[in-house]
């Protein structure tokens, strides 16, 4: 079993420390270039809750797949589009059993087309996008009006990337402009209001993930977790329940599990070294965790 994750999905590359972040304040590309773009397959694995400055488009390419945006819940099936804006918390799983769950997603930061802050390219066409507090993500199905342009700039750009074709810089400039252009047009029609209340538990949930990423390995209480985001227990309590689903110890241990996985299969440390480096203090509890989400123990999942 592989671990699914844009921080080790990246075109062209096997991987690299560190795996797992919520916030992805590394570029997705490259400073000239910051573009990249991923082929996932979460049938048996799932992209974590995280967030990105960049924007994301992306289509499912076989089964259906699950994405979910803070509380919205969205079923991609084969050949949906979707577009999730900057900074939007967001996490990707498989929609179901039996069948497969593939997607391939662009990960774009806005100055590829808008250039500087001060240019008129980005307070026309990136700014009223990524400012828009009221456009959190975009669905398109093969029923929608402008489905079959949309889909024909993201595959042209996504082959263009993977395969990085001969002035694939200016083809892939070129098809963004134009997909940012239907992209204002259609950002105006579908804009919808976000209750103030979800908006403040997604950032305080930000704040908790962004302070479990950094200290998993310590022991981590509930009442540290309500220091990280100035909040009460009880509130940690909702916003994991409301937005993940989970509740904040079981997403914790699964980060340490993932983490775990991640470096039983790209680093040689003893099991007995990676258990305490992902904040397991008993190797027992660590070995049967393990086994429930992997199906197998954390030396058959090394071989």
């Amino acid at each position: 079993m592989s671990i699914v994750d844009y921080s080790v999905l990246k075109s062209g590359d096997s991987g690299q420390d560190p795996p797992f972040k919520s916030d992805e304040s590394g570029l997705h590309g490259d400073a000239e270039f910051p573009i990249a773009v991923y082929h996932a397959d979460v049938t048996d694995n799932f992209v974590s809750w995280h967030w990105h400055e960049e924007l994301e488009f992306g289509f499912a390419v076989e089964g259906s797949v699950l994405m979910e945006c803070g509380k919205n819940k969205h079923i991609l099936n084969k050949g949906d589009i979707y577009f999730i804006n900057s900074n939007t918390l967001h996490a990707m799983f498989k929609a179901g059993t039996g069948q497969k769950s593939v997607f391939r997603s662009v990960v774009v930061h806005g100055s590829i087309v808008g250039g500087k802050e001060d240019s008129i390219y980005h307070r026309k066409y990136v700014a009223p996008i990524t400012g828009n507090s009221g456009l959190r993500e975009l669905i398109f199905t093969p029923k929608d009006g402008s489905y079959s342009k949309i889909l024909g700039l993201l595959t042209n750009i996504w082959n263009t990337e993977n395969i990085r074709v001969p002035n694939h810089e200016l083809i892939v400039r070129n098809e963004l402009s134009e997909l940012f252009r239907i992209l204002i047009h259609l950002s105006e029609k579908n804009m919808s209001a976000h209750p103030a209340a979800s908006i403040a538990q997604e950032t305080r949930l930000r704040d908790i993930l962004l302070f479990i990423h950094d200290h998993y390995a310590e022991k981590i209480t509930l009442d540290d977790m309500a220091a990280a985001a100035f909040i009460s227990k009880s509130e940690v309590l909702r916003c994991f329940r409301n937005i993940t689903g989970q509740s904040p110890f079981e997403y914790l241990k699964n980060y340490r599990l993932r983490n775990a996985a991640y470096m039983i299969q790209n680093t040689s440390d003893p099991i007995n070294t990676i258990c305490g480096l992902c904040g397991f203090d008993d190797h027992s509890y660590f070995s049967k965790a393990f086994k429930e989400v992997y199906g197998c123990s954390p030396r058959e999942f090394k071989k």
